[in-house]
């Protein structure tokens, strides 16, 4: 299972989107006046497929389903050098959003596979959004007051700290998790060069071993906050769906 080097490709492809997109108000959850989460009105959850929804926009949509929503994009390009872990794929741009379109099931329509934001003028899962806190986020999502510390294989010292849950990306092979699977971590792997870290969330939908193809069916949706260590502030967002291996 080539599932590290899977969430790295996800990773590094959020990291270059650039983009912009008109205000938008999170529909599933309510969202106070001040952009911010509050007892009062939002309730901590661990993520799932509701959160990862921008306004009326929602993973596995088609390229035409999200332009009658939101009309012609800035820029619109079938990418089919240096492609992504499913071949050609679909880049628009709008004001303050990119959105990718990938094949996830090979020969069928392209679908929303990933948005991703760089600007404070998108909101997403109980208000949050590029200049939110850490305390933010985990205002938002559930977490664990004691966390475990993360470690990836190969690593003989931690780079981070579970949010919730027990696994991350290295474990699926060793452990094959089946059912519904939620973790979340705070992953500073990296930090070292550029003070900055990843608050990753993760929600699979109901897992099952494939035996014969060795690996899994099943499907996943992933959401990402790049956090700058100084304020621990978030500077972008991505949140994205795709197929488990």
């Amino acid at each position: 299972m080539k599932k590290t080097n899977k969430i790295i490709s996800l990773l590094l492809a959020g990291l270059m989107l650039t983009a912009c997109f008109a205000s938008c108000d999170w529909g599933a959850h309510p969202v106070p006046e001040d952009g911010r989460a509050s007892s009062e009105t939002f309730t901590p959850h661990k993520f799932g497929v509701d959160d990862t929804a921008v306004g009326d926009i929602r993973l596995g949509m088609t390229p035409d389903h999200v332009k009658k929503l939101l009309g012609e994009p800035k820029s619109e390009e079938l990418v089919t050098t240096d492609n992504f872990i499913y071949g050609p794929y679909i880049k628009m741009e709008f004001d303050n959003l990119n959105l990718l379109f990938y094949d996830l099931n090979e020969g069928e329509d392209y679908t929303l596979s990933m948005i991703s934001t760089n600007t404070d003028k998108v909101k997403f899962a109980g208000g949050l959004h590029v200049g939110s806190t850490r305390d933010d986020v985990l205002e938002v999502f559930t977490h664990e007051d004691d966390p475990k510390p993360l470690y990836f294989d190969g690593m003989e010292e931690s780079c981070g700290d579970y949010i919730y849950g027990e696994y991350n990306s290295t474990q699926f092979v060793e452990f094959k998790p089946e059912g519904v699977v939620q973790y979340a971590y705070i992953n500073r792997f990296g930090e070292d060069n550029d003070n900055s870290y990843m608050m990753e969330y993760y929600y699979y939908n109901p897992l099952e071993w494939n035996v014969l193809k060795d690996g899994y069916t099943g499907d996943y949706y992933n959401m990402v906050f790049y956090m700058e260590e100084e304020g621990d502030t978030v500077t972008s967002i991505l949140i994205s769906h795709d197929m488990a291996m």
